[in-house]
């Protein structure tokens, strides 16, 4: 009896593996199936995660913060309201700036305004991640290179710098709109000076100001607000994720990164989470604060002047401009500047840290 021919073997053997490709490509199959399947589920409760983490970081920064912004809207608005002609500016210096509301007011009085501040920037946080999150999966797709898949180089949905400036636009126009009667409040218990408070409250301010202005009033000096959160929000959105992404490409950062135990993937550390957002939240203050300062004074018209003293936005930018020029529009900018990195750091760094607890405990 002969040698048998390899041929059949052969035959065997390639029939074998086709049969194994073809039961691992159906396994695969079945596997994205029922992760479709089960997406709209997994995607609400990411969003509410989101909303969580989003809002929580936004209060924690902003009451870290707040002694600097109350001295920054002193700053802004003490020419209107000053009875002294030849002291336009709230103090010379930020030192003394703080020693003077210490002063009047105790040390506690440092975060005047901090409870309304916070009831505003939980919602207002809350929104714009999660409006940013929304439009940026509406531009590129649900399954869009994410925030925690950065440096996956096998996912080709790339994000776009455009996609970045237009979901920060639509995130913050849409926080603004919806939470500045919250704003308008707070500013003024801000700006109120001890022994001669207009309103008692959070709630006392509404009603007074509902009564006496109307509940137009309650948005008063809203189109330069959003003269200053739309470009503010696509800045910071834009060049904090074009930064990130740089960070976890370049092997110049490879030592300030960390990695993920159980998944492996490289992430921001503290350091360059801390960098990225106070790179972008640096960039979007200088470029947005003559608009911030022009809004301030809108807010506090209905509390300070009579309804025919008090002039329109474009009549405030024109005063302002003639009587102090340019650095009018950038006074206080030296606390706000000064609060940016601890401002920007906390909030980018407690929400991507609430975001890694919450979202990977699945």
């Amino acid at each position: 009896m002969g040698r048998q021919s390899p041929e059949p073997l052969v035959r065997r053997f390639t029939h074998r593996n086709e049969q194994q490709q073809n039961e691992t490509a159906l396994a695969s199959q079945q596997s994205k199936t029922s992760a479709t399947q089960s997406k709209p589920e997994s995607r609400a409760i990411e969003a509410l995660k989101q909303l969580f983490c989003g809002g929580a970081a936004g209060s924690v920064a902003k009451t870290v913060t707040a002694p600097l912004s109350r001295l920054t809207i002193l700053y802004q608005v003490h020419p209107m309201v000053t009875t002294k002609e030849h002291r336009p500016k709230f103090s010379m210096t930020i030192r003394g700036g703080i020693s003077k509301i210490v002063e009047r007011g105790g040390v506690l009085s440092l975060w005047k305004g901090n409870g309304t501040s916070v009831l505003h920037r939980f919602p207002f946080s809350a929104i714009n991640f999660y409006v940013y999150e929304g439009v940026m999966d509406l531009l590129n797709g649900p399954q869009r290179l994410s925030d925690d898949d950065e440096d996956d180089i096998t996912n080709d949905k790339e994000v776009s710098t455009f996609s970045r400036l237009f979901a920060g636009a639509a995130a913050g126009t849409t926080a603004c709109v919806a939470c500045y009667p919250l704003d308008l409040v707070r500013t003024r218990l801000t700006t109120q000076l001890e022994n001669k408070e207009s309103y008692r409250g959070i709630s006392d301010a509404f009603v007074k100001i509902v009564r006496n202005e109307g509940f137009v009033g309650l948005y008063a000096g809203l189109a330069p607000t959003l003269m200053v959160a739309v470009p503010n929000f696509s800045i910071s959105w834009m060049v904090y994720g074009s930064l990130k992404e740089y960070a976890l490409e370049d092997e110049l950062f490879y030592n300030l990164r960390k990695v993920d135990a159980g998944t492996g993937e490289e992430k921001l550390g503290f350091l360059l989470t801390l960098m990225c957002g106070a790179a972008s939240g640096t960039l979007s203050t200088w470029v947005t604060f003559p608009f911030d300062t022009v809004r301030r004074r809108m807010q506090i018209q209905g509390q300070h002047f009579a309804p025919e003293e008090r002039i329109s936005a474009s009549q405030m930018i024109r005063t302002l401009l003639k009587k102090d020029g340019i650095k009018g529009f950038y006074r206080g900018i030296t606390p706000e500047v000064m609060k940016v990195i601890p401002m920007v750091g906390t909030m980018f760094t407690v929400y991507e840290y609430l975001k890694d607890q919450l979202l990977t405990s699945n």
